[in-house]
């Protein structure tokens, strides 16, 4: 009866250790998750008053969460920021690209999912194939995940273009004004 008991004791302290040591694993997990997400659940919700923005903004990128300069263009139908050095690769099957953002002196190494390619037609010089990927961009109280076109824009002023796809519903632009919006923070 003793040697029942104690066995009995030990499968018992085995499946607790099992539950605990599972429960650990899955708030590790999700950590993970949280820490590497971008933040996929704070996109801002339409409403019926659009915003008044200049030609230029500091907009938020996430990753790396910084602040950067972008050049408002209605005339462009997708947003574009600068990606230097990108590098694509496969993993788990599906098309991945690495790239380097440029923030002042630092730089932040980024990878993201490719989503398509598209052809970039540029006035008077050839078109480019771009890699389009979804980044987080933070313009004053709006937030929205976006498709983005990685361009090397080392030459331009502007580090971020930003096009349509992020202004429909949310913006009018004033092009006499520059930097009406603070972009908000957002948690690290």
């Amino acid at each position: 009866m003793i040697l029942r008991m104690r066995r009995d004791l030990r499968l018992l302290f085995l499946l607790l250790f099992c539950v605990i040591s599972l429960m650990q694993a899955k708030e590790d997990t999700t950590l993970f998750i949280e820490q590497n997400s971008t933040f996929q659940n704070l996109n801002t919700q339409k409403s019926d008053v659009k915003r008044i923005i200049g030609a230029i903004e500091h907009v938020r990128l996430v990753p790396p969460n910084t602040v950067l300069k972008a050049r408002i263009d209605t005339g462009a139908k997708t947003t574009s920021i600068d990606a230097r050095d990108i590098v694509s690769f496969e993993r788990d099957g599906k098309l991945w690209v690495r790239f380097i953002c440029v923030s002042g002196k630092k730089e932040y190494t980024i990878e993201r999912k490719v989503i398509k390619t598209v052809k970039i037609k540029r006035h008077e010089s050839e078109s480019q194939d771009r890699y389009v990927v979804k980044m987080r961009i933070v313009l004053g109280d709006v937030s929205q995940l976006i498709s983005v076109t990685l361009n090397d824009r080392d030459e331009y002023t502007y580090p971020v273009l930003i096009g349509r796809n992020f202004l429909r519903d949310f913006f009018i632009v004033d092009v006499a004004k520059r930097y009406q919006l603070k972009p908000m923070s957002l948690p690290k």
